[in-house]
């Protein structure tokens, strides 16, 4: 049997199962579940609707959506962004509208704050950003990290690059959005790795890596 994990959120009594399918889930716990429904990484129950914006002067990113109370996509409670473009074609990708570059909205990075921090939500222990490829857009990534961090609010960021080709990267943008990064989840999602991934990840070959611009600093020492 893989392994399970069991997530209670204390805020509203919902109860997350990593590592089975709502079959196996009811199977297991029977009467402890009621109506079941199927979540994933980047594919939550419910997606806000983003307004339009005037996306003239200033930071901003093309984004999928976003959504609140997430305990799957980072620790503790989060607030995610997904970004929208990705040319990395995982295959089995759980997300494929999330790819293709002309789709969803381009947002102000300073509307996105409002949106992500919105006061009137529910409480979050951090902002999770995932895609699409958020490495894709790095001046954007950087620029509502950094607004972000000015609140003292930890970040995720999910990439299907590793942090070594990452590293190798030229743009300054990407090292600025590397060091403002608390929890790096690295490397692409591969379909045949993705049955006891543990929690967080898509696939076991994805990694953990916190504060991954200290560890770059280190490796090339």
């Amino acid at each position: 049997m893989p392994e399970v994990i069991w997530i209670l959120d204390p805020t509203t009594g919902d109860l997350v199962v990593e590592g089975l399918e709502a079959e196996e889930a009811l199977a297991l716990a029977g009467d402890l579940l009621l109506d079941p429904e199927d979540l994933n990484c980047a594919r939550p129950l419910q997606i806000r609707a983003l307004p339009e914006f005037d996306a003239a002067g200033g930071p901003s990113l093309r984004v999928a959506g976003l959504w609140h109370a997430s305990v799957v996509e980072g620790p503790g409670r989060r607030s995610v962004l997904a970004c929208q473009g990705c040319n990395l074609g995982c295959r089995g990708c759980f997300v494929p509208q999330t790819h293709p570059f002309d789709g969803g909205a381009v947002v102000p990075v300073d509307a996105l704050v409002q949106l992500l921090l919105d006061p009137s939500g529910e409480p979050r222990d951090g902002v999770t950003i995932l895609g699409g490829e958020p490495f894709l857009q790095p001046v954007g990534l950087a620029a509502l990290l950094g607004r972000i961090k000015a609140r003292g609010v930890h970040t995720t960021v999910y990439t299907g690059y590793t942090l070594e080709a990452l590293g190798r990267r030229p743009e300054p943008a990407v090292r600025a959005a590397l060091q403002l990064t608390d929890l790096l989840i690295d490397g692409p999602f591969v379909a045949p790795l993705s049955q006891g991934a543990g929690e967080w990840r898509g696939s076991r070959n994805q990694r953990l890596i916190a504060h991954p611009s200290t560890v770059l600093s280190s490796t090339r020492a």
